[in-house]
C-alpha cells in the first residue's frame, strides 16, 4: 500500500502511535522499562513477568514506528519518545542480566542448568522470580534475540550501551551463547524435551538465533560513531562456524522429541535470517506449513498438549503414554502468520504475504467489541508492591462496543490472541476430520509479541517503513546466495632456519625465515587464545573473558593489528599437540586439506584468508640424506627390505617426509583439491589479507599482550616446564590421572606376540620386531639430537616425571627459534638402550623365505592374570653371545610373567635394563605398570615405570612403530586434546556416539567434557591397552570426516567405535586373506593416514557393492608408490622353516581389481594370452624406456627404473611406476618396498631410462632378484637393462637384458603369458558344500554385497525414509521380536512421533541386539520388504501381533537354500556338487552328488545341517532381482505375517 500525501502517512502513523501505546507502551514500567508478557493470569500461568524474549519482540513495534516517525517532520517529538522507548527496555533488560554477571562467569566453566541467567524477571523490580531449579531458564535464543536486536538498534543509530563496563558484559554475553551448537536448554517454549519432564535439548530454534547474533553483534561498535576500539564487540569466526554448520546440518528437525517447529520461522526468516542455503530455507518452511499449518495459524509441534482441553492442568508434565491424545487438537498460534506475513515482505513475495494478511484477518479481534477495553487503555501500571496490578481485558464477546469512564468510544485497535483451541464437545470431530471444527481464542488477549509483529509488518506493507531500515545491518541477503563461496586461500610458507630454507631452496620450494618476514611479527597460536582471553575482562564485574579455547583455522588465518604493528598467527592443527597423530606426514597432509576446504567454504570476510605455515626440520630434514649398510649381507638386505612382509602394517613406515614436500610443491601449482591457493612470501600478501584489529588489548593492564604476541612469554614458558620436566605440548596428549593412576587390581593388557588368550576378545597373532632404519649421521645416535634438553632437565630435577620426555628436543619446545643448536651426544638422557636392528640368527624355522626378523629378546609373552604363559628367552644358537647381553639368570632359559603377579619383578626388570627392543620394552613395562604404579621407581634404571614410558612413546614416535605408540599410549592413558571438539561434531549432527561394547558399552548423546571421555576410556573396557588410543582415533577421523563430507554419513544415527573397529578388521582380513588375529595385528601396525583412509573406505557405504575395488590410499603427484596401505589382498608366504621351500609361487590370491587398477590393453573378452615387449636405452643408447602390453605403450618413461604390474589372477594392471634411483636411495627404498608388497606370481616388467645405477642399494638390488634378475649385480652407472619377471621366482630365471653404457640399448625381450595358468594355481575348490563350492551355480556377488552388509551393520546405515516406515509397521503391529527383546507398540507410537529423532534412537536400540552386522542389516531389509508390501497393496495390512523378524529372516534363507542346493539348478531333489560340467544332466548331477557324499562323508545338505553356510551365502545376495534377498524376505513375510486384506 502506497500513502502520497504527507497527511495520510502522518494519519496512519498517528493511528498506530495510538495501537502501539494502548497495546505495548501503556504496559511498560516506568521504573524498569520491562513489558509484561500480558495481563493475564490464567491456570497456565502468570504471564504479568517480563521475559527476556518476549519484551524484544514486543518492543519491535515500537522500534519500526521510531524509525518511520524519522522519515516525516516530526514536531510533536514521537521519534525521539518512541526511541527512548526503546533505549529503556533494552536497558531494563540489560540491568536485569547484569545483576546476575556471576552466573555468567560460572555458565562459561560449566554450561550449567542452574548457572544460567534467568528467563524472566519481575517487571516492577527486576528481580529474579523463580528459583535457579524452578523454572526452565536457560534459553539461549532469549539471550541471542536481545543481542540481536541491540545490534540491529544499534546499527540503526540509537545508542543502547554507555559505558565500557557494559560493554565487558555484552562481550561475555557473547562467550555465553558462543557455545550454543553444543549447549542443551529449555529453547523457545520452556520445556526441553516435549514431555515437559525438565531435559534440555539441543534445539536448532536456539542455535539459529545464536548465529544470527553471533554474526550480527561481531564488529559493531556499541557506542556508535564515537565509539573506540575497545568499544568494539569481536566473535571469533570459527564459533560462528560452528553454529552454522551444527544448524544446517539440523534442519528441519527442530530438536530429538520435536521433528519439527514453528519456531524455526524465526529462524529461517524475520528476524534472524540465520540460514545461507535458500533449498533448506525452502525446504524448512513447506514443512512447517505440511505438519503444523491450520486455519487458526500453527502448531508449535506436533502432539503439543499446551492448553488444550484434555490436558491435565494439575501437573506440568506430561506421561509418554499420553502424548497421543493430543493428536490434530493442538492449539494453533496466530502469532505464527505474522512471521509469514514479516518474511513475504523481506523476501519481496507478494502472493505469500497477501496469503496470511487475508488468513489472520478473521483470527484478530477488534479491541472495540471488548465491554472494558477502553478501562484497559486509559488505565496506567498499578502501584502495587509486586508492580503486577494490570488489568485483564475480558475474554473476547461479540457485545457492542462500550464507553470508557469518560464517555470516549474506544479505538478499533486489533488484537491478536495468543492460541485458538478445540472445545470440548468438537474434539472428537477434530480428530476425525482434521481442521473442519470451530475453534475458540484463549483468555490471552492480546499475546503482545504477536501484535507487536503485525504491527511492524503493516508498517512495513503500508510503505511506512522499509525493510532496510529494520534490518540496517542486511541479515536478509543471507539466503539470497547464488554462488557457491570460491576464496583463494593464500598460503606462507616459513622455514626454521636457514639451512632448511637452502634444503628446500634446492628442490624449488620458496620459503622465508622468521627474520626475513620482518616487520610482521609470527607467532604461535597459543598466543592469540591468550590475549584473547582479556577480551571482555572485567574485575568490577567479576567477569574474566573468554574461556582460554583454541582458536580455529578461520582465526588463524587473518592479520592482526596491534597499534599499527601486525601480527600472523600459524595455525592450531599444524601444532604438536594433537596425540601422536601428527607425527604421521600423510595425516598431516590430509589435515592440511581438508582445512584449505573449511577456510575456502567458510571464509566470509573481505580481503582473503592467509595460512602461514612453518616448516620444521622434523617434518622435511634428512630427505636428501643417502643411507647404506656396508656390514650387512644379503640376508640382512632383504629383512630390510620388509615394509608390510605380506600385511597390513606388518612393518614400520619410515616417516616419507617426501610426501610432504610434494604436497607443497603442488601448491605451486594454484589449485589443490579444487581449492584456489596463492603461494607466495608474507609482505606480499598484506594487502590482500583481511586484517582484524586488536587495539581493545592497549585498555587492558592486566595482560602483557606483547610480550605474549612476540612469543618470549611462550618461549619463557618452554623453559620453565623443561627446567620441571614438564611440557603439556610435547607430550602430543594429555596425560589424565597423573601417576598412580594404575593400580595391581586395575590393569590391561596388549595384544600378545603368540599364542591367543581365552576368553579374550580377540584372537591374539605371533608379533615380530620389523626392521627398522635407524637414520645416523656424523655417527650420532638417531636420538642424539633430541636428548639434550632431557640431560639439562636432569641435572635441576632429578627423576624425570611421566611427562618428561615431552621435551626431548628443543625443536619442538621452541618452534620459532632462528637457528638449529649445535648437535652434541646426550644419548645419556635416555634411561632405557636405544632400539637397534635386531641380529640374525641361526635358529631352525627362522629366515629363509619369511623374511622374519628375530630379536635378541624374542616374542615377548605377558598373559592375563586368570592365565600362565611363558616369555621365552630364546638366544641364538651357534653364535656368540656378549656377557651383558645374556640371560639376567644364567641358567634361566624361560620366564613366566602373569599380569598383577609381582613374583618375576626383578627378573622383569634386570631384563629391562639389557634388551635392546622397543615391542620388549613396551610389554615389560606394561608387565611393571601391572604390578606397581606409574611412580614406581626400577632400580637399576633410576627412573619411574611412567617416565620410562614416556621414553618408549617418545622413541617409538620418532621411529614411526605405531604399535608400540598406541600401546604406550594406553598405559599412559593418553587422551588427545580435540577429542571433545571432534565428538561434539558428531553428536551435534544428531549422531550418537558409543565407547565400549556390551553391558559396558557408553552411549554418548550430547558433548562431554575431557574427564568423562577419559574415564569412559580407559574405565577398563578393553581387552587391549591399544584399543583406547585407536577408538579416540576413529572418533577424530569420524569428526574429520563429517565436517568434510556430511554425506558420508547418510543413514548413520549411532556410531559405534567397537563395531566400527571390528569393521576395519574385517575389511583388513578380506584385503589379507588373514584370520582375525593377524588382522587385529595388521590394524595396530597402520599409520593414522591408513587408518584414516580405512576407515573412509568402510564409510564409503554403498560403493561397497558396486564393485570388487579395494583401496590405494594415496597416489603421489609424482607418480611413485606411496608408503601408505595399498587396498590389495595378501597372503603369507610359506617360509622354509614352516612348510618348506619351493612352493612360494604358487600362493597367488587376489580379491578382485585395486581402486586404480585398469584393464590390460587390447584384452578380447575370451582372450587369456597377453604378449609383453620391452626395451631399455641409458644415457648414451638414446636414454629411453618402451613398454608395450599387447602393441600398446604403456605411459611410463622417466629416469631411473620404470616399472609395470600385472595381476594375472584378475587381469589388471595394478602399478604403473617410476623410481629415479639415480637421484636418491629413497626411491631405492619404496622400489624394495613395492616388491615385497607384491604377492607371489606377478608379472613385473621393469625397464632402466638414463641412469638407474647411482643410488641403487643392495637392498633394491636384493628385491630386484626377487624378480628374477640375474645381471642386476652386475648393472652399471647408465647401463642400459630391462627385465620381464615374476615375484617369487628363481634369481635368474627372468627374461632379462643388459647393455654396458656404450653397447647401445638392450634387444627388444618378448614374452607371452597365458593368465589361464595364474588362474588355475589361484583356484582352491574346497570341499562341498563349502562357499567356493557352490559359488559356481548359486547368485552371490563375490563377496561384495557381503562386505557392504557388513560395513553397514556397523555403521548402522539404514535406508532413507526407514524410521516412518517402521513407525507406520510398528502402529499397525503389538510389536517387534529378536529373540527374547521385544520392542512394544505401546508407548512408544503413543509417545514418539514417526520422524522424531527419540524413535530412532529406539529402534538402534532395539536392533543393536543383533550381533552380528550382516545380520542386522538383513533385519533392516526385512522392515522395509514388509514396509514395501504395505506401500504396493495398500488393502493388506499386518494384523495387530508381534512380528518375529529372524523367523522372517530364517525362513527366507531356507528358500533360498533349499531352492539353490537342496533342489537345485539340476533337478529336483539334487544339487550339483563341484566339479560338474556346465549343462550336467539330472541323472549326471545326481551321480555327482552321491559320489561326493560318500567321498567326503558330508551326508544331509539340508539347510538345518547347513545354516551357517546358508546365512553366509544368503547375505551375499543382492537386494533387489528376483534372486535378491528383497525378494526371498517377501515370500517369507507373506507366508508367515498375519496380513489382513480389504478387498474394496
Amino acid at each position: 500500500m502506497q500513502y502520497h500525501s504527507q497527511a495520510s502517512v502522518r494519519k496512519r502513523l498517528d493511528y498506530y502511535y495510538r495501537a502501539v501505546n494502548a497495546v505495548i507502551l501503556n504496559r511498560q514500567n516506568p521504573t524498569t522499562g520491562l513489558i509484561p508478557a500480558s495481563v493475564a493470569v490464567t491456570t497456565h500461568g502468570d504471564y504479568r513477568d517480563a521475559w527476556v524474549r518476549d519484551n524484544v519482540y514486543s518492543i519491535m513495534a515500537v522500534f519500526g514506528l521510531a524509525l518511520a516517525y524519522r522519515r516525516v517532520d516530526d514536531d510533536e517529538g514521537r521519534a525521539y519518545e518512541l526511541e527512548h522507548a526503546v533505549v529503556k527496555l533494552m536497558r531494563g533488560l540489560l540491568f536485569c542480566m547484569m545483576r546476575q554477571a556471576p552466573k555468567i562467569e560460572q555458565f562459561k566453566k560449566t554450561q550449567g542448568l542452574n548457572d544460567c541467567l534467568h528467563a524472566k524477571y519481575n517487571t516492577a523490580t527486576g528481580d529474579t522470580v523463580v528459583g535457579d531449579s524452578e523454572w526452565g531458564h536457560l534459553q539461549i535464543d532469549a539471550t541471542s534475540i536481545f543481542l540481536l536486536a541491540l545490534a540491529q538498534m544499534t546499527a540503526s543509530g540509537m545508542l543502547i550501551i554507555y559505558t565500557t563496563d557494559e560493554v565487558d558484559f555484552i562481550q561475555n554475553l557473547v562467550f555465553y551463547i558462543e557455545r550454543a551448537y553444543r549447549t542443551p536448554d529449555y529453547g523457545i517454549w520452556e520445556r526441553g524435551n516435549k514431555i515437559n519432564h525438565g531435559e534440555p535439548e539441543l534445539n536448532s530454534s536456539s542455535i539459529g538465533m545464536a548465529v544470527a547474533a553471533l554474526q550480527s553483534i561481531n564488529g559493531i561498535n556499541l557506542f556508535g560513531s564515537k565509539g573506540g576500539p575497545s568499544s568494539v564487540i569481536h566473535v571469533l569466526p570459527d564459533e560462528i562456524t560452528r553454529n552454522y554448520t551444527t544448524l544446517h546440518s539440523a534442519l528441519p528437525r527442530e530438536s530429538n522429541s520435536k521433528e519439527i517447529d514453528a519456531a524455526l520461522l524465526s529462524v529461517i526468516g524475520f528476524p534472524a535470517f540465520a540460514v545461507g542455503d535458500a533449498k533448506l530455507v525452502e525446504r524448512t518452511r513447506n514443512e512447517i506449513v505440511e505438519k503444523l499449518g491450520g486455519k487458526y495459524g500453527c502448531k508449535r509441534f506436533l502432539r503439543d498438549g499446551h492448553q488444550t482441553v484434555l490436558e491435565n492442568n494439575t501437573r506440568l508434565h506430561y506421561d509418554a503414554h499420553e502424548l497421543k491424545i493430543f493428536e490434530d487438537i493442538e492449539c494453533e498460534w496466530p502469532l505464527f502468520f505474522t512471521y509469514f506475513i514479516l518474511d513475504g515482505l523481506f523476501s519481496e513475495n507478494e502472493l505469500q504475504v497477501e496469503e496470511y494478511r487475508a488468513k489472520l484477518e478473521p483470527l484478530i479481534i477488534d479491541s472495540a467489541t471488548l465491554l472494558d477495553f477502553g478501562q484497559f487503555i486509559s488505565d496506567t501500571m498499578s502501584e502495587s508492591d509486586d508492580g503486577r496490578g494490570l488489568k485483564t481485558p475480558t475474554s473476547p464477546g461479540f457485545a457492542t462496543p462500550a464507553s470508557t469512564s469518560e464517555g470516549k468510544l474506544p479505538e478499533h485497535i486489533p488484537l491478536i490472541p495468543e492460541l485458538y483451541y478445540v472445545p470440548h464437545h468438537l474434539v472428537e470431530a477434530e480428530k476425525n476430520n482434521n481442521h473442519s471444527q470451530a475453534r475458540i481464542a484463549n483468555d490471552n488477549l492480546p499475546l503482545v509479541w504477536a501484535n507487536s509483529l503485525h504491527t511492524l509488518g503493516n508498517l512495513i506493507y503500508e510503505n511506512l517503513l522499509s525493510v532496510a531500515e529494520i534490518d540496517p545491518l542486511g541479515r536478509r541477503f543471507n539466503a539470497r546466495k547464488t554462488q557457491s563461496n570460491d576464496t583463494v586461500v593464500q598460503v606462507v610458507l616459513l622455514a626454521e632456519d636457514t639451512n632448511l630454507q637452502s634444503m628446500l631452496n634446492m628442490y624449488g620450494l620458496e620459503t622465508q625465515t622468521m627474520d626475513q618476514v620482518h616487520p610482521i611479527t609470527v607467532s604461535h597460536p597459543q598466543g592469540l587464545k591468550e590475549v584473547y582471553s582479556a577480551l571482555g575482562r572485567n574485575a568490577k564485574l567479576g567477569l574474566s573473558g573468554r574461556p582460554k579455547r583454541p582458536v580455529g583455522s578461520l582465526g588463524t588465518c587473518r592479520l592482526y593489528r596491534v597499534q599499527g604493528h601486525l601480527y600472523a598467527f600459524t595455525p592450531h592443527f599444524m601444532d604438536n599437540e594433537e596425540f601422536y597423530l601428527t607425527s604421521d606426514n600423510d595425516y598431516l597432509i590430509s589435515i592440511f586439506e581438508q582445512e584449505l576446504a573449511f577456510v575456502r567454504q567458510y571464509w566470509a570476510y573481505p580481503g582473503r584468508p592467509t595460512m602461514v605455515v612453518l616448516l620444521t626440520h622434523a617434518m622435511l630434514g634428512g630427505m636428501a640424506k643417502s643411507r647404506s649398510f656396508p656390514s650387512q649381507t644379503e640376508a640382512e638386505a632383504q629383512r630390510l627390505t620388509t615394509w608390510r612382509k605380506a600385511s597390513l602394517g606388518a612393518g614400520p613406515q619410515k616417516d616419507n617426509k617426501r610426501n610432504l614436500l610434494n604436497f607443497f610443491m603442488t601448491l605451486r601449482s594454484g589449485v589443490v583439491n579444487n581449492v584456489r591457493v596463492r603461494l607466495g612470501r608474507l609482505s606480499e600478501m598484506v594487502n590482500t589479507s583481511y586484517i582484524e584489529s586488536l587495539d581493545f588489548l592497549v585498555t587492558k593492564k592486566d595482560i602483557n599482550w606483547l610480550e605474549i604476541l612476540r612469543g618470549a612469554a611462550d618461549r619463557r614458558k618452554g623453559r620453565l616446564a623443561r627446567k620441571l620436566g614438564l611440557n603439556e605440548k610435547q607430550t602430543q596428549a594429555t596425560t589424565p590421572g597423573g601417576s598412580g593412576s594404575k593400580t595391581p587390581g586395575h590393569h590391561r593388557w596388549s595384544m600378545r606376540r603368540q599364542n591367543s588368550v581365552s576368553g579374550s576378545r580377540y584372537s591374539f597373532a605371533s608379533l615380530v620386531t620389523p626392521a627398522v632404519n635407524n637414520d645416523l649421521e656424523g655417527g650420532e645416535s638417531y636420538f642424539a639430537g633430541s636428548a639434550h634438553s632431557q640431560a639439562a632437565s636432569e641435572s635441576t630435577s632429578g627423576p624425570m616425571s611421566p611427562r618428561a620426555f615431552s621435551s626431548l628436543s628443543d625443536k619442538f619446545s621452541d618452534p620459532f627459534s632462528s637457528q638449529r643448536r649445535p648437535k652434541k651426544d646426550h644419548t645419556k638422557g635416555f634411561k632405557l638402550k636405544n632400539h637397534e636392528e635386531p641380529r640374525l640368527t641361526g635358529r631352525k624355522g627362522v629366515g629363509g623365505a619369511s623374511g622374519i626378523l628375530t630379536p635378541d629378546l624374542t616374542s615377548l609373552e605377558i598373559s592375563e592374570p586368570t592365565t600362565e604363559m611363558t616369555l621365552e628367552r630364546a638366544f641364538p644358537l651357534g653364535e656368540e653371545d656378549d656377557s651383558d647381553e645374556g640371560s639376567p639368570d644364567g641358567n634361566m632359559e624361560n620366564l613366566g610373567l602373569t599380569l598383577g603377579d609381582p613374583s618375576s619383578m626383578e627378573a622383569a626388570q634386570t631384563m629391562l635394563s639389557l634388551s635392546v627392543n622397543l615391542y620388549d620394552q613396551v610389554d615389560l613395562l606394561q608387565y611393571l605398570l601391572s604390578c606397581q604404579d606409574a611412580d614406581y621407581v626400577v632400580p637399576n634404571l633410576d627412573a619411574t615405570v611412567g617416565t620410562l614410558l614416556e621414553e618408549v612413546y617418545f622413541k617409538s614416535l620418532q621411529l614411526k612403530l605405531w604399535s608400540i605408540v598406541r600401546q604406550a599410549a594406553g598405559l599412559l592413558d593418553k587422551v588427545v586434546n580435540s577429542l571433545t571438539i571432534n565428538i561434539t561434531d558428531l553428536v551435534i549432527r544428531q549422531k550418537q556416539v558409543t565407547i565400549g561394547s556390551g553391558p559396558d558399552e557408553h552411549f554418548i548423546t550430547s558433548p562431554l567434557g575431557p574427564d568423562v571421555l577419559s574415564q569412559m576410556i580407559y574405565d577398563g573396557n578393553f581387552d587391549d591397552v591399544r584399543e583406547g588410543p585407536v577408538v579416540q582415533e576413529v572418533l577424530i577421523y569420524l569428526g574429520s570426516f563429517i565436517r568434510a563430507d556430511p554425506e558420508m554419513f547418510e543413514g548413520i544415527m549411532r556410531l559405534r567405535t567397537h563395531f566400527l573397529i571390528i569393521a576395519l578388521r574385517e575389511e583388513i582380513s578380506r584385503l589379507n586373506s588373514c584370520d582375525e588375529t593377524d588382522a587385529v595385528e595388521h590394524l595396530m601396525q597402520l599409520s593414522p593416514f591408513e587408518l584414516k583412509s580405512l576407515l573412509g573406505t568402510v564409510l564409503s557405504g554403498p560403493t561397497l557393492s558396486a564393485n570388487a575395488t579395494n583401496t590405494l590410499l594415496r597416489n603421489q603427484s609424482s607418480g611413485r608408490l606411496s608408503p601408505t596401505m595399498s587396498g590389495r589382498r595378501y597372503l603369507n608366504t610359506t617360509s622354509a622353516g614352516e612348510g618348506g621351500e619351493g612352493n612360494v609361487s604358487m600362493n597367488i590370491a587376489s580379491s578382485g581389481p585395486m581402486l586404480g587398477a585398469v584393464p590390460i590393453p587390447n584384452m578380447g573378452k575370451s582372450s587369456t594370452l597377453v604378449t609383453i615387449k620391452v626395451q631399455s636405452g641409458g644415457y648414451h643408447s638414446g636414454s629411453f624406456s618402451k613398454i608395450l602390453i599387447n602393441e600398446s605403450t604403456i605411459s611410463v618413461s622417466s629416469r631411473g627404473i620404470n616399472m609395470v604390474v600385472i595381476d594375472p589372477v584378475q587381469g589388471v594392471l595394478i602399478e604403473t611406476v617410476s623410481f629415479d634411483t639415480h637421484i636418491s636411495e629413497d626411491e631405492s627404498d619404496d622400489l624394495a618396498r613395492l616388491v615385497d608388497w607384491l604377492q607371489p606370481g606377478m608379472i613385473v616388467i621393469c625397464s632402466a631410462k638414463d641412469d638407474c645405477s647411482e643410488h641403487l642399494t643392495p637392498t633394491a638390488r636384493l628385491a630386484l632378484k626377487q624378480l628374477g634378475s640375474k645381471h642386476i649385480d652386475d648393472l652399471k652407472y647408465r647401463d642400459s637393462w630391462c627385465l620381464v619377471g615374476e615375484k617369487g621366482i628363481e634369481s635368474g630365471t627372468a627374461l632379462e637384458a643388459r647393455k654396458t653404457y656404450m653397447d647401445g640399448p638392450t634387444a627388444i625381450l618378448e614374452k607371452t603369458f597365458d593368465l589361464n595358468q595364474y588362474k588355475a594355481k589361484a583356484d582352491d575348490p574346497g570341499v562341498f558344500p563349502s562357499q567356493s563350492a557352490i559359488a559356481a551355480f548359486v547368485p552371490n556377488t563375490s563377496g561384495r554385497w557381503l562386505r557392504r552388509r557388513k560395513n553397514d551393520g556397523s555403521l548402522n546405515r539404514v535406508p532413507d525414509k526407514f524410521y516412518p516406515r517402521v513407525w507406520r509397521i510398528l502402529s499397525r503391529s503389538a510389536g517387534f521380536r529378536i529373540g527374547s527383546h521385544h520392542l512394544p507398540r505401546d508407548p512408544i507410537i503413543s509417545e514418539k512421533t514417526a520422524e522424531e529423532f527419540n524413535f530412532a534412537l529406539a529402534v538402534e536400540n532395539f536392533l543393536g541386539v543383533i550381533p552380528d552386522p550382516a545380520e542386522r542389516q538383513i533385519a533392516v531389509e526385512t522392515l522395509m520388504v514388509i514396509a514395501k508390501i504395505e506401500d504396493r497393496n495398500p488393502g493388506m495390512e499386518v494384523q495387530p501381533e508381534v512380528i518375529d523378524l529372524p523367523m522372517i529372516m530364517r525362513e527366507a534363507m531356507n528358500k533360498f537354500w533349499t531352492k539353490w542346493v537342496v533342489n537345485g539348478p539340476g533337478g529336483r531333489g539334487q544339487g550339483i556338487p563341484p566339479g560338474a560340467p556346465p549343462g550336467s544332466s539330472s541323472s549326471t548331477a545326481a551321480t555327482l552328488v552321491e559320489g561326493s557324499r560318500m567321498n567326503l562323508g558330508l551326508g544331509e545338505v539340508g539347510f538345518d545341517q547347513h545354516e551357517r553356510l546358508a546365512r553366509r551365502m544368503f547375505y551375499d545376495l543382492p537386494q533387489e532381482g528376483k534372486e535378491g534377498t528383497f525378494a526371498y524376505l517377501a515370500r517369507a513375510s507373506l507366508k508367515l505375517l498375519p496380513y489382513s486384506i480389504d478387498l474394496e
